[in-house]
């Protein structure tokens, strides 16, 4: 009987025991698919805080076991070191991870009893299985894998529990209490989203960040950003970001907050439209407008001026439809631009600077078969040897007033470096050029100054280039150029034209590293070139403007995985052209050296503008402004005399904000 009794306490114990072990189990999983879904806050970037927190308050939520833990205690971070309230801290919160500081990371703890069970919680992110003593992470190579090295473990999250119980008649056999232990990790990883913010307004504290016309209203200034269908059969909705938290004096009167419409439909944002039906609004993609500030609690009259003034809305491309409130997206940052594009750039620049030092060699100098390498006509260019699509052309003109050519001029270099300036009196035109130099030796303040009706500059326009009318064509071709300008200014002023097809143009504000920061993500400064604003700012004061980006592809992502198709992200590091990128100036600005764009004349831009440190950009009024396919990444915007620009912006063809796509339960 004895023996019967022991038999029989120990299958119930221990069945009690699997019974456990199964709860905590199910309690686990659960909660680490909880945790795994709010590390993204939207700037997809892992969040441990939040991802801890969320599976904290779902355990208490939905296991009666564990009803009794508490948020309020128990946290550290990565490193060990005891930090705040997790939940509630909204500094811990928008912490992310860095793989490579595991102050970033967040762990919670509780122990604690339930029903006579004494249990021991502990909820981690990130997360890494280096030194783990559970058995399974010792297994043979061919089990699971441990996650991606470069994460280090800020992909994952792992809820883990540890309980004791008493023995009931099996305490016949054994006094000692039954212990289980399980674990559940999670993982994660980043992927290109589907949403690019038309702007991308970098400026981290202050008012305001997007303005709109005056304080009078009534001025008919307004971006509406509608949404778009790429070719790829995907759609977004238009979205604007502003990095700004709202503080910094902002007050909420006045010119003291983030957004400024000033008047009805100053600022709005629209839907995607339906990919089965694109007449018809996605009701699951409504436009977004987000900030910091928002994320951060502040009052919505911080925030914008008024929400008929700043609005997303549910409708179609300025249609009628609900409106919604800013809402909110912790830090962005020029990160996600900065790992696209930092390898292209560098190598670009790295490149031109070293011609710029050593000069062109083996290359045709004009000033061997013109008197004057500053004022040539078409007819002695003509008459050039060897002068042709496939030739290299140094014009060497260092005097005063720079370049200035004698009437229109083609030249049809493949390379043409300027010694000086430019000051073009006519059309000065280099249709093959799939490079172009502007030394500006002698640092004058303009490098290229088209300053009379009549003058222009027009790079890689050859016939192939451009459309019937005459502009330069869309769609994708392998046809490309690059401008690059070591020191001065690009300026335009009313009745002069610019047109460059195909184009990034590279302003290196006098530096040799184009005064590009090393680090990615590196926050707006008015000082980005050794102390100084740097000299690349793109003033164009009015006349025509005609500008698109290097576009060779229209997918760039996997339609099944959604990661970056191979041959899009060679496209972004190339050098000779990236994909999408029409400007990159680090150089800064203030109230006498700016950065605008007029729409005086014709105004067609696309691309990918990144001017990280402009305060502000200016884009001024005018009619038949196009903007289609632009991306503004700017410390901030301001808006006036008229400018109703409406912009659109293909996911294929700027920088999207990063999404987190979840892998699901790994061990």
């Amino acid at each position: 009987m004895t023996l019967l009794l022991v038999a029989a306490g120990m299958v119930l114990d221990f069945g009690l025991v699997r019974v456990d072990r199964q709860i905590d189990k199910s309690a686990a999983d659960s909660a680490t698919l909880a945790g795994l879904h709010a590390l993204n806050t939207g700037d997809g970037n892992p969040h441990p805080y939040v991802g801890v927190c969320t599976a904290v308050r779902y355990l208490k939520a939905n296991s009666g076991r564990f009803s009794g833990v508490s948020e309020s205690s128990g946290w550290k971070n990565g490193l060990g070191a005891s930090t705040g309230n997790g939940c509630s801290s909204t500094a811990l919160r928008n912490k992310t991870c860095s793989p490579t500081d595991k102050a970033t990371w967040a762990k919670w703890a509780w122990t604690g009893t339930s029903g006579g069970l004494s249990l021991d919680v502990t909820i981690e992110s990130g997360y890494s299985f280096t030194g783990s003593t559970w058995p399974e992470d010792s297994l043979p190579a061919s089990t699971p894998d441990t996650g991606v090295s470069t994460q280090q473990g800020c992909d994952q999250l792992a809820v883990s529990v540890t309980q004791s119980r008493k023995p009931g008649l099996g305490s016949l056999a054994t006094s000692s209490d039954l212990v289980t232990r399980i674990r559940s990790v999670g993982r994660i990883k980043p992927v290109p989203g589907d949403s690019a913010p038309a702007m991308l307004l970098l400026k981290q504290t202050g008012c305001s960040v997007l303005t709109t016309g005056n304080a009078g209203g009534g001025s008919g200034t307004s971006i509406h950003v509608f949404g778009a269908k790429s070719s790829d059969g995907r759609s977004q909705p238009g979205t604007i970001h502003a990095d700004s938290d709202g503080l910094g004096g902002c007050t909420g009167g006045g010119q003291s907050r983030v957004y400024l419409g000033y008047q009805a439909g100053g600022i709005v944002a629209y839907a995607a439209p339906l990919v089965t039906n694109p007449t018809s609004p996605d009701p699951a993609k409504p436009g977004s407008i987000t900030s910091v500030a928002s994320a951060n609690g502040l009052a919505a009259n911080i925030v914008r001026d008024s929400p008929d003034y700043v609005y997303g809305s549910s409708a179609l491309n300025g249609t009628a439809g609900t409106k919604t409130e800013v809402t909110g997206r912790t830090l962005v940052t020029r990160k996600l631009v900065d790992e696209r594009y930092f390898l292209g750039v560098n190598t670009a620049i790295t490149g031109a600077s070293s011609l710029f030092s050593a000069g062109p060699t083996g290359w045709i100098k004009l000033s061997d078969h013109v008197p004057n390498p500053c004022k040539p006509t078409q007819a002695q260019l003509s008459m050039i040897p060897r002068l042709n699509a496939t030739s290299m052309l140094n014009i060497d003109c260092t005097a005063n007033p720079g370049f200035i050519g004698n009437g229109d001029l083609s030249i049809p270099a493949a390379a043409v470096y300027f010694q000086g300036w430019l000051n073009p009196a006519s059309k000065l035109g280099l249709p093959n050029a799939d490079r172009v130099y502007i030394n500006n030796q002698g640092n004058k303040p303009d490098a290229l100054l088209m300053n009379s009706a009549g003058s222009g500059f027009e790079v890689n326009n050859q016939p192939s280039n451009l459309d019937p009318g005459g502009k330069c064509s869309t769609g994708p071709d392998a046809s490309k150029s690059v401008l690059f300008v070591r020191t001065g200014a690009i300026k335009e002023a009313t009745g002069a034209s610019l047109q460059m097809c195909r184009t990034t143009v590279f302003m290196m504000g006098g530096h040799s590293q184009g005064c590009v920061p090393v680090l990615p993500g590196t926050s707006p400064t008015i000082t980005p070139c050794a102390g100084t604003l740097g000299t690349g700012q793109l003033t164009q004061q009015g006349g025509n403007i005609d500008w698109t980006a290097p576009d060779t592809m229209d997918a760039t992502t996997d339609p099944v995985t959604g990661d970056p198709l191979l041959a899009a992200v060679t496209a972004w590091s190339e050098p000779t052209g990236p994909e999408d990128l029409a400007l990159w100036s680090e150089s800064s600005s203030n109230t006498s050296t700016k950065f605008s764009m007029a729409g005086t004349g014709a105004f067609r831009v696309r691309g990918v503008f990144m001017v990280p440190n402009a305060v502000p950009f200016a884009i001024k009024g005018g009619s038949g402004m196009d903007l289609t396919n632009a991306q503004f990444i700017v410390t901030s915007i301001e808006l006036d005399g008229g400018a109703a620009i409406n912009m659109s912006v293909d996911p294929n063809s700027a920088v999207t904000l990063p999404d987190i796509d979840l892998v699901g339960l790994v061990r």
